[in-house]
């Protein structure tokens, strides 16, 4: 059979195509401008990114004749607006989207294909954990940075006690938790060494709930069937929840007690869990305060030693018009020279294994990039249920209405309902 010629020029393109994916995305070209190295390409991007992270980006890839135009977006209100904003037509052309966003929103999203970017080099570029873009014919996304949990202690208080450094195992943690807490003369907590137990004034309940249950082995949901799996649920309840039972020794923390983060800047509270990239807010917000961030506690003799995380990624939505100028600069920006820029401007870890390799010279964030490598993550169908599912399941442990067993069972029967509709 006789190949025509425009069939062979098509598939050349491909090749030609293909090899510059695998270039830019391994690092050996920092990103081209495709389509918009001779016409002028112009797009709009919303994400809850600092616009100031995307500075320098923005600025290189109008040499390659990207004109982009960010808006940074409030995150308490992000999906909603731009759920509204398809609706009206009048939706970006990208968007920089958390991991939570990528199973509810997947289906505004234009899938970048395999032809692309192929699955092999999609794992071997982007760190573990990022493989939830992926569908059966490309990705969702290009990830660009992780956010993940951390453990915040306060240098003075621990050295007061005598305690030399952060805990390591969660039974370390346990034992320096009651060592740090401290109670007036009416039994009332003075000063926390810890803040679990609680959903109500704790932040990130939900993500410090998943770190312990995804260190046991179970993925909480399945990526690829969308079951929940729950193993291990009980125990991360019970131990969870034991910080907030005035019977035990444990005991550190109460719905009498400020929010969590808020409570470690005042330095009330010894130990904070929280993302990696709330380290400069706490140096703002308290000057004076001297603390330092560490790996989060892991399982003694444990299989698995990881966190909770959450990752940001780019995506083509379903709006624009120029899908070949909006994949350039979805390239460009995934680059390796430009994801080190935005990472630093982000104080975030990159996405890219090259770039946690090399690593950074800034201490704070030699630690973020280790719990970048280790974090895990799950396909959030809804963020604001499922969040309401595990605050009713720890409230209704540690009142006693529930056993951890069925309030366990109950969140599980409620998430199945909710990934089933």
């Amino acid at each position: 059979m006789k190949i025509g010629k425009l069939q062979i020029i098509i598939t050349a393109l491909a090749i030609v195509a293909g090899i510059l994916a695998v270039l830019v995305f391994s690092g050996v070209l920092p990103g081209y401008g495709g389509s918009g190295s001779k016409n002028r390409v112009s797009l709009t991007m919303w994400g809850t990114i600092s616009e100031s992270a995307f500075k320098n980006t923005l600025i290189d890839l109008k040499k390659s004749n990207i004109y982009i135009t960010y808006q940074e977006k409030n995150p308490s209100t992000f999906e909603r607006e731009f759920i509204d904003a398809l609706a009206r037509q009048k939706g970006p052309d990208l968007i920089i989207f958390p991991s939570e966003m990528i199973l509810p929103e997947k289906n505004k999203l234009q899938i970048i294909p395999f032809e692309t970017i192929g699955e092999r080099l999609f794992r071997d570029t982007f760190a573990d954990g990022t493989e939830l873009l992926l569908t059966e014919t490309g990705a969702a996304g290009i990830p660009i940075l992780i956010d993940p949990i951390v453990l915040y202690w306060n240098k003075d208080i621990f050295r007061n006690e005598s305690i030399a450094d952060s805990p390591k195992t969660w039974n370390e943690f346990l034992t320096t938790s009651q060592v740090l807490t401290k109670f007036d003369g009416s039994g009332n907590i003075a000063r926390a060494g810890s803040a679990l137990g609680i959903e109500v004034n704790v932040n990130h309940f939900k993500e410090i709930v998943s770190l312990l249950v995804l260190q046991t082995g179970s993925p909480i949901i399945d990526s690829k069937t969308l079951k929940v799996k729950f193993d291990g649920m009980n125990e991360a309840l019970r131990f969870f929840t034991e910080f907030s039972d005035p019977q035990k020794f444990s005991y550190s923390w109460a719905k009498s007690m400020p929010e969590s983060k808020d409570a470690f800047i005042k330095e009330s509270l010894a130990i904070y869990f929280g993302f990696g990239s709330e380290y400069h807010s706490l140096k703002e917000k308290n000057p004076h305060l001297n603390f330092d961030i560490s790996e989060v506690p892991q399982v003694l003799n444990g299989k698995l030693s990881l966190t909770y995380g959450k990752f940001y990624s780019i995506g083509i939505t379903s709006q624009a018009k120029n899908f070949a100028g909006a994949l350039s600069a979805t390239q460009a920006m995934a680059s390796k020279e430009q994801v080190q820029k935005i990472s630093e401007g982000a104080f975030m870890a990159p996405a890219r294994r090259d770039l946690l390799k090399e690593g950074t010279t800034n201490a704070p964030l030699q630690t973020i990039f280790k719990q970048a490598i280790k974090f895990r993550s799950w396909l959030d169908i809804n963020y604001e249920k499922t969040s309401e599912i595990f605050a009713g399941m720890i409230k209704s442990v540690y009142t006693r209405t529930k056993t951890e067993e069925q309030a366990s069972k109950d969140a599980k029967d409620q998430l199945d309902a909710l990934y089933n509709q």
